[in-house]
This record gives structure tokens, C-alpha cells and sequence, in this order.
């Protein structure tokens, strides 16, 4: 069931109130029951790669720790990966064998097989692999209860697409005794009914919009092409984070606090260095803490890093899927942090005899725009359906023939999601850092009972809300 369904509203609510109902010494076995039902819902088969993974890792774990040998944590790292790597790039690993042996007048002996690729195993999978690793450099002890870890891996709102928590944060919650609070339930019902919003009214219908244009671009002025690159970004920002904050609300409801996965207004960051500090902060961080610093202390010369920084993309770009679209998006993610980081000393001297002061507005405006640009036209290869469709597409927008003449009747389906994106923005400018409940709290009781009303009626009235699958599912 999707995050987004009334059915896992229900299934929320039913949770909740039977976890409260219960002792805590006996929540986690209902806390594990739910996250293999909601599992079941999607894909009963794969229950056993989930159930493999956890035994794995729970055992490779007290192994780790008895033993301490790098051998043993790579062998139990190769175990949670392999199946990974089976489903997810079996196909594309074949695909490509087939293509290069075929040049060579070769026959690829591998057989023609494209799984479908279990929801949720990138998630669970690199939680597992940092459980290990955080064990082998002692931050963390082996968990002992094995139906504690279990329910760890298996935890219903981060089980379909993160946020990518560590053992120690979770687990430690999951012991403590956790009693019922209304501010944490409110808190929780705020949070889903943000991501509710973020999904069904704005993300579904910029979907709904930019679609077919990715279908068939040719039919499209370079307005009406320029306004759906533009969105790319916001309907990812807006389908990831919504998923983020029913999935940290959900959480909430039950006393757990998961991770934030968003900086609230990363879309305007004034760099792409700091978009990424902001963007799925849950893989960034995995990335950074069990890839690029363990490689920086092999290679600390600049060009050293920069080499790990392509590294760490190239490998985003492959995490995100089994394509040359999403490796060239990572790639060109990787070089444009590279130049940022090289070049930045000489840019701040040039900008300076332009602006003396580089906090000003229209400086800052200026690099917000070339870095959400960037971001726009990199993030097509993330959404388009093929490298084809993105270079048709992109072909067509640099395309004179393409702005002579508009029908603006075209432009009307982008008004209501742009003004809806607006709001959006406007709540999202206040929040400054602080979590949303918190911003609610500071209203007045008309400001917040007007603040539910507006949502709530935006959500019954425009939204989609069905099992319509989030974007990171896929991942």
C-alpha cells in the first residue's frame, strides 16, 4: 500500500491505536507485524529477502564484533549485497554484455532475465550494511534481541523509501518505553497531512502535467517544454519530501523520531554544494560517512578528493537505478560539485568587483537561479524515461522554431499548480529551520484551525489520493 492510499491511513491509525493499547514489552512484536503486513502488501514473494537480509546482518553482526576482522565484515557486506545487485542490475549488466559481445560477433551466455526489482531493498539493504560497519569501528554494540533488529530493518514509515536511519538512533527508541503523548500525536497527524499535500495536490498533477510531454515533445511549444523542465525539480522535491513527512509523522504518532530528509527550502539553495547538503539527507550522509571519507583517507590531495567526489556520484547516479540516464545524472552532478569546489576562490575575486558584498539580494538571487537551473536541466536525465526522450526533449527547447508562436491556452493547466507551489513556498519560508509542528504551535487558534481547513480542503478537492506510487519506490 502506498504511503498516499486511504487504506494506509487506516492501517496508520489502526497501528497507533493498538500500540498504545499494548505493553512496551510487547509493541516491537506488533511494531514487526505491521512492517511484514505492510511489506505482504506490496510484494509477498520478496518477504524472504527482507527476512534473509535481517537474519544476515543480526548474525554478521555479533561475527563482526567477536572477531573483528575486515574479512568478516566484507563477507557479510558481499551477503546483503548480493541480492541487491541481482535484482536490481541483473538486467542491465545483461543488456549491455549482449551489446558488446554482439559487436565482437560473441553470444552472451547469460540468460535474458529482467526481475522486477524488490520496493524498499536499496533502503534496507544500506541500513544493514551501515549496522555492520558502525559495529566494526565500535560506535555501535551488537543488538543482542533479535526481534528488536528485525523490527529495526522491517519499520513500516522508513520500509518503501527511507529516510536510511542508523541502528543506534532507531533501536535505542524502540527500547525505550514509549508513552502516549497528544503532542506527538498531533505533531504526527501535521506532518502526514503536509506530505499529503505535497504528494496529492502538487506532485500528482505536475505529474499529471509534464507526463506527456516526456511522451511525446514534439507535440510542445519551448514555453510549454521550458515550464515542464522547470517543474521536474519541484515535483521530485515535492513527491520525495511529502513521502519524508508522512513517513516522519507516522513515526511521531508512535514517539519514534526518524531523521530529516529535507532541508525545507533546499530547491533555493545558492549552490549546488548546498543543495546537496540538503537533498535526501539520509543517502547523502550514508554516502559521505561509509564511502567518501573512507576513501578521502587514502587520497587527501585536492585532486585526491575530487576523484572521491566523482566516485560518490558515479555511484548516487547507479544507486538510483540500473541506467546510463541515472549514471549520466550522477556523473554531471559529480563534475558540477567538482568545478564549484575548484573554481571557488577565483569566482568569489570576479564576483566581488561586480558586488563588494556577496550576501547581497540580487547576488543571491542570480545564484539561486543558475544553481536550480542546474539542477533542472541535470534532473531530466533523473525523470525522462530514456536518454532518447531527454535529448528530444532538450532538442526541442533550444529549438527557435519551437518559440515563434505560443497558444497560451497550453500554459492555463500550469497556473493553479504554480500558485499552489507558491503556498507551498510561503509556509516553507517561515518555517526557518524549525519543524513544522513547531510553526503550527506559534499560530494562533484561528491562524492554525484556518491552517488545517486550507489543507485539508486543497487535499479533498484536488487530490489524487489513491495508490499512486511515490518516485523513490523505484529506488
Amino acid at each position: 500500500m502506498s504511503l498516499s492510499s486511504t487504506l494506509y491511513l487506516f492501517f496508520l491509525l489502526l497501528v497507533f491505536f493498538v500500540y498504545y493499547l499494548l505493553p512496551h514489552r510487547f509493541r516491537w512484536v506488533w511494531l514487526l507485524l505491521a512492517g511484514y503486513f505492510f511489506y505482504f502488501t506490496w510484494q509477498p514473494f520478496y518477504l524472504i529477502l527482507l527476512a534473509s537480509s535481517t537474519t544476515v546482518a543480526y548474525g554478521f553482526g555479533r561475527l563482526v564484533k567477536q572477531f573483528k576482522s575486515r574479512f568478516t565484515l566484507w563477507l557479510g557486506i558481499g551477503l546483503l549485497l548480493l541480492p541487491l545487485l541481482f535484482f536490481k542490475y541483473y538486467a542491465f549488466l545483461n543488456q549491455n554484455l549482449t551489446h558488446l559481445l554482439g559487436f565482437g560477433g560473441g553470444v552472451n551466455p547469460l540468460p535474458a532475465w529482467s526481475p522486477v526489482v524488490p520496493i524498499g531493498i536499496s533502503f534496507y539493504t544500506f541500513q544493514a550494511i551501515s549496522y555492520l560497519v558502525d559495529i566494526r569501528r565500535g560506535y555501535l554494540k551488537p543488538e543482542r534481541h533479535f526481534g528488536y533488529f528485525a523490527t529495526y530493518l522491517a519499520f513500516f514509515p522508513t520500509l518503501s523509501a527511507g529516510p536510511i536511519e542508523r541502528a543506534k538512533r532507531v533501536l535505542t527508541q524502540l527500547r525505550t518505553p514509549q508513552p502516549f503523548r497528544y503532542e506527538n500525536a498531533v505533531a504526527g497527524l501535521q506532518l502526514v497531512a503536509w506530505g499529503l499535500f505535497k504528494k496529492v495536490v502538487l506532485a500528482n498533477h505536475i505529474s499529471g502535467l509534464i507526463d506527456p510531454v516526456f511522451v511525446q515533445p514534439g507535440a510542445y511549444s519551448g514555453p510549454v517544454l521550458y515550464l515542464s523542465l522547470f517543474l521536474i525539480p519541484l515535483q521530485i522535491f515535492c513527491d520525495f519530501s511529502g513521502y519524508s513527512d508522512i513517513a516522519l509523522g507516522s513515526a511521531r504518532m508512535l514517539g519514534i523520531r526518524l531523521m530529516r530528509n529535507f532541508d525545507d527550502r533546499v530547491y533555493a539553495s545558492p549552490s549546488r554544494i548546498e543543495f546537496w547538503k540538503g537533498w535526501h539527507i539520509s543517502l547523502t550522509s550514508w554516502f559521505r560517512d561509509y564511502i567518501y571519507f573512507p576513501l578521502s583517507k587514502q587520497l587527501r590531495s585536492r585532486n585526491g578528493l575530487y576523484l572521491n567526489l566523482m566516485i560518490v556520484y558515479f555511484l548516487t547516479g547507479l544507486w538510483h537505478g540500473a541506467t546510463w540516464g541515472y549514471i549520466l545524472w550522477g556523473l554531471l552532478n559529480g563534475l558540477w560539485l567538482v568545478a564549484e569546489h575548484a573554481t571557488k576562490e577565483q569566482r568569489q575575486v570576479f564576483f566581488r568587483r561586480i558586488w563588494p558584498d556577496l550576501n547581497a539580494p540580487l547576488h543571491r538571487f542570480l545564484s539561486i537561479l543558475l544553481a536550480f537551473h542546474v539542477g533542472m536541466f541535470t534532473g531530466v536525465f533523473l525523470r525522462a524515461p530514456s536518454i532518447g526522450a531527454t535529448w528530444s526533449l532538450l532538442g526541442g527547447l533550444f529549438s527557435k522554431n519551437r518559440w515563434h508562436v505560443t497558444d497560451l491556452a497550453t500554459l492555463k493547466p500550469f497556473l493553479p499548480v504554480l500558485m499552489a507551489l507558491g503556498l507551498m513556498d510561503l509556509i516553507n519560508r517561515q518555517l526557518k529551520n524549525r519543524e513544522l509542528p513547531e510553526l503550527i504551535a506559534s499560530y494562533g487558534g484561528f491562524s492554525r484551525w484556518s491552517f488545517y481547513l486550507i489543507v485539508c480542503i486543497l487535499i479533498l478537492t484536488f487530490g489524487r489520493i489513491s495508490d499512486s506510487p511515490f518516485f523513490y519506490y523505484q529506488f
